[in-house]
């Protein structure tokens, strides 16, 4: 959560590159930002709302005011998602401590910060806001001021023993007002970096240095960058780059060169970088299939894993959110195929089964990002455990693909702007399918037909998601009249519950209505009493030429009619030509004509589509829904 950007150079363009990170970060939160700039004096410029209201008010300054933001060369900004303190001027980073001369950005947690807020109060420092950052600014100023008194100040020095006292997760970037410079071997204006748990990366520039919590926003300044490892400290100045481990050990940088994607951030002429991402899953899940390693049946390959799949005896799945729902797909398919056991556990709950895991078992995480807290924290202690670790994620520079290393599928979905996963979502649904097969197929679990008609089946279905985006305005006119609602239950079984829940969820995140999704069976057990004319239930239900879900399409169909008998208005998702029952919903969306087994990315469009225009019909912010940030980077 929150993003971090910091400039330092020789040209006065620091308020402009920060404010142009800021928004490639702005996915990360935007509940409040602001930015530090050091001159001969320390400023800082802050404010409740997106970029664009920190623009507005950096206008509306003195003349004064407004010729030291166009003469600054360094400093750092932030994009907030409140965790300490709600949103608001007060709480906006950067913080200062209370002499204001140090200026301090953050993303992370700080667990013990109210033990040291104490502390501090106690030694005479002030505090404004309620956030667990502005800890760190008067924490790290008792440290300096003590080394100084001391005559052994050294910003390394000074690092690790703030970092000894924080507990939590961490990225920070700091700038430090200087009257007197207390160490002559660096130049006076410099940022101080600090990476624990929390991501960071620096960018390398000619005579000039960045700093970001993701490498595309340092990708828009220089092709060239310096990924900090946990636990790494660093100070830039316009012309230099030292890094130190916790320890105080010296690291030689190692520094990448990265091809710029200049596509990320532009709409393409679509309204919303929603719709463009809607309309981009074609050409994601073609750009999957064609990547394949090994399409044979003898030795199908989505990539080498260096896993022996025959050799394993249970599969937990790890992911949150949307990752956490296109899991439970994974589940289903290999349940069927393999007669594998797999556990689908939300991340931040895996804390109560690790102690069960083995050598003989897999875990694989799910991530859009990469840098999911949770998730990674599960990895870990199941590595630890002698676990294998696989890794599904569409972020190549991230945690989690350094902490799985070969064992990481990156799909290529790329970066997300709008905070709703879309592309991410039917991207991991594919990768799940493919490496179902690559399980199953190592396990010879699976005849040559089979999987002959499995590969077919997957790959159409770019062709028909691409068909399915032409139906836009049929979805459009369906989401109109459902607008004024505001509770949705969705009703599926089988595989396709989870299409139900990445539905509802969808249109929690955008139009803010409730939406709750329950395995039809389940109706009777609870949920039906909310049923009235007021609620809508929407229904999945794919018919199948297998005689299993076949049985699984018959009962949600028999649960969606009794949800019609207490005079909800009822919505049918279904294929092209199915007529079964159709007369008696009140609205039917349909999808080309697919089996049941392979329906659940082609069943999701609709639903994308569903929340996308009812939000739009109440006037939400479809790209960034309130409360809500792309990155979830602390537990």
């Amino acid at each position: 959560m929150c993003g971090i950007v910091s400039y330092v150079g020789e040209e006065p363009k620091a308020t402009r590159l920060l404010l142009q990170g800021l928004k490639s970060l702005e996915y990360r939160g935007y509940d409040s930002s602001g930015i530090a700039l050091l001159n001969d004096t320390l400023s800082v410029y802050k404010n409740k709302g997106k970029i664009l209201d920190l623009e507005k008010s950096l206008s509306t300054l003195s003349d004064e005011e407004r010729e030291k933001l166009d003469q600054s060369i360094c400093g750092i900004g932030h994009t907030r998602w409140a965790t300490h303190g709600e949103p608001s001027d007060i709480n906006a980073h950067p913080h200062m401590d209370s002499d204001g001369t140090i200026a301090v950005v953050h993303n992370g947690i700080i667990r013990n910060y109210i033990k040291l807020k104490k502390e501090l109060i106690y030694k005479g420092y002030t505090f404004k806001s309620d956030t667990d950052t502005e800890v760190i600014a008067n924490l790290f100023s008792y440290i300096r001021k003590d080394l100084i008194a001391k005559g052994e100040y050294e910003d390394f020095l000074a690092m690790r023993l703030l970092s000894s006292r924080l507990e939590g997760s961490y990225a920070l970037a700091i700038l430090l007002n200087e009257s007197v410079n207390p160490n002559t071997t660096q130049p006076a204006k410099r940022i101080l970096l600090a990476k624990h748990e929390s991501p960071l990366v620096i960018g390398v520039g000619q005579s000039e240095n960045f700093a970001a919590s993701d490498s595309d926003t340092v990708l828009q300044f220089t092709d060239s960058i310096i990924r900090l490892a946990d636990r790494e400290f660093a100070v830039i100045s316009k012309n230099t780059i030292d890094i130190q481990d916790f320890e105080g050990n010296m690291i030689k940088p190692v520094i990448e060169v990265l091809k710029k994607n200049d596509s990320l951030m532009d709409k393409k002429g679509y309204k919303h970088f929603l719709l463009k991402e809607i309309n981009e899953q074609p050409t994601v899940l073609s750009k999957m299939l064609s990547l394949i390693e090994d399409s044979t049946y003898e030795n199908f390959k989505l990539i080498n894993f260096n896993i022996n799949f025959a050799e394993i005896e249970k599969i937990y799945c790890i992911a949150c959110g949307s990752a956490y729902h296109s899991a439970q797909a994974l589940k289903y398919i290999l349940g069927s195929w393999c007669s594998l056991p797999v556990d689908v556990i939300v991340a931040s709950e895996f804390n109560f089964q690790h102690k069960l895991i083995g050598e003989r078992d897999l875990l694989i995480g799910v991530s859009q990002s990469g840098e999911t807290a949770d998730t990674i924290l599960a990895l870990q202690k199941a590595k630890s455990a002698g676990a294998r670790l696989l890794a599904i994620t569409n972020r190549p520079a991230s945690a989690i693909n350094n902490l799985c290393g070969a064992n990481t599928y990156i799909t290529p979905a790329d970066l997300e702007i709008s905070v709703a996963s879309t592309k991410a979502y039917t991207s991991q649904l594919m990768a799940h399918y493919l490496l179902a097969l690559q399980i199953a197929t190592a396990r010879k679990a699976i005849s040559r037909e089979f999987f002959t008609d499995i590969l077919h089946n997957l790959k159409t279905l770019p062709v028909l998601l691409d068909q399915m985006l032409n139906r836009a305005n049929h979805y459009k006119a369906a989401a109109v009249n459902f607008a004024g609602y505001r509770d949705f239950i969705f009703l599926s079984r089988g595989i396709n519950h989870t299409t139900a829940m990445e539905g509802a969820l969808k249109l929690k995140e955008l139009s803010y209505a409730h939406a709750s999704a329950y395995p039809s069976g389940e109706l009777k057990h609870g949920p039906i009493a909310i049923l009235d004319e007021n609620v809508p239930v929407i229904s999945i239900a794919i018919p199948s030429i297998y005689p299993d879900e076949q049985i699984i399409y018959e009962k949600i169909i028999h649960n969606a009619l009794e949800a019609k008998t207490r005079k909800s208005p009822s919505i049918l998702l279904t294929t092209d030509s199915n007529q079964d029952h159709v007369e008696e919903f009140d609205l039917v969306m349909r999808i080309p004509d697919i089996d049941q087994l392979f329906s659940p990315i082609l069943a999701t469009i609709p639903l994308q589509f569903l929340a996308y225009f009812i939000a739009e019909n109440l006037g939400k912010d479809v790209d960034q829904p309130r409360n809500l940030a792309k990155s979830v980077t602390v537990e």
